[in-house]
């Protein structure tokens, strides 16, 4: 998948969601043993069995992976999607496990940029999923119609309740279009300039660092290059003068 190049992208946020994520599963697996090692009662809806137990161990190593691999962070909503279904067939139409791993997906989906384009298609698409989810496995698995429709019916409404909140701050920026500045004129290398879109979507030089595998010094040596090359002092200028332009490739 493309990596997100919108300002709410995070890679520190997906790194904290991943190993969060990791740790349930973790959490789910340590109550496993400690009852299966010490003879105590299963919760209710607690599974057992072979198949379900390799689930969570692999849902754990995803989630992990994702954690630690930028170009992996599409995993987590990903994953909490396809647990939806599974979710409810297991604890019911009207569980919040279900609605919670949506919600949650939807979240992750926000901030991976999802929706940028065609924004409410893509909504439609997701929300619809998690309806078509609840009715066709409600109904399947003899739940009656209405803790499926109360479960509809609340998450309609928790939305409409969005819309009123929010919707009166959605306003519409008319923008004047910035000069264009392509970096091939400033020769830069390829690393200088991957380094400078880094910082140009809101990464800070500690997490540029920790993204490519290196030492900070060696990205402030770096970035004193690109300093120079745009004749500027610090980092603090360099950001003043490329917001004035569109920074082309």
């Amino acid at each position: 998948m493309r990596e997100p190049a919108d300002e709410s992208f995070s890679p520190t946020l997906f790194r904290k969601t991943g190993l969060l994520l990791t740790c349930l599963c973790s959490a789910y697996l340590l109550l496993y043993l400690v009852l299966e090692l010490f003879g105590g009662e299963y919760p209710a809806g607690f599974g057992t069995n072979d198949g379900r137990i390799a689930i969570i161990v692999a849902c754990g190593l995803l989630f992990a992976l994702s954690a630690l691999h930028r170009s992996l962070t599409w995993l987590q909503p990903l994953i909490l999607l396809i647990m939806t279904p599974f979710a409810i067939a297991r604890y019911g139409a009207s569980s919040m496990f279900g609605l919670g791993a949506f919600i949650a997906a939807e979240i992750l989906l926000y901030r991976l940029c999802f929706f940028g384009r065609h924004k409410l298609l893509m909504f439609l698409a997701t929300i619809s999923y998690f309806y078509i989810c609840e009715i066709f496995i409600g109904r399947l698995s003899g739940t009656g119609i209405l803790p499926v429709c109360n479960t509809i019916l609340f998450m309609t409404s928790f939305l409409i309740f969005l819309l009123i909140v929010y919707g009166g701050k959605w306003v519409v920026y008319l923008k004047v279009p910035k000069p264009p500045l392509s970096l091939s004129t400033k020769k830069l290398t390829k690393k200088e300039a991957e380094y400078l879109k880094a910082l140009l979507g809101g990464r800070s030089l500690k997490e540029v660092a920790i993204d490519d595998g290196v030492t900070e010094s060696t990205v402030r040596n770096t970035m004193a290059r690109v300093y120079r090359k745009f004749d500027v002092r610090d980092k603090s200028a360099l950001m003043a003068k490329c917001e004035n332009y569109s920074i082309m490739e």
